[in-house]
């Protein structure tokens, strides 16, 4: 049963990392339809950790910046299924460490 839930979870972050959503495709399934009403906030999650790679070339504001959206996004993805929040929180500390861990060893410099 777990293996199941697991290869679902994949499956869907899976499809909304890519972006179809519903309606956009023959591969969009009516199940997660009403998700993708109610998921405004997973647009700037992507683009926040999207930018993770090119933490570097950032200064020292914009980095302030993408962790205060970091830390803006947590009360609503708390809001989410037990299932969800903690796939998405996990996912969001992990890019709101590396903004950090760049903005701290720019400002030893």
């Amino acid at each position: 049963m777990k293996r199941i839930l697991l290869v679902a979870l994949f499956l869907f972050l899976g499809m909304s990392y890519v972006g179809i959503k519903a309606g956009d495709s023959k591969y969009a399934f009516s199940t997660i339809s009403p998700a993708y009403a109610q998921n405004d906030w997973k647009g700037e999650f992507h683009d926040l950790c999207s930018k993770t790679q090119d933490a570097m070339g950032f200064t020292e504001g914009e980095l302030k910046e993408l962790i205060a959206k970091c830390d803006g996004l947590k009360p609503v993805i708390e809001k989410l299924d037990e299932t969800q929040r903690k796939v998405y929180l996990k996912r969001l500390r992990m890019c709101r460490d590396m903004f950090s861990f760049v903005l701290e060893s720019k400002t030893k410099k």
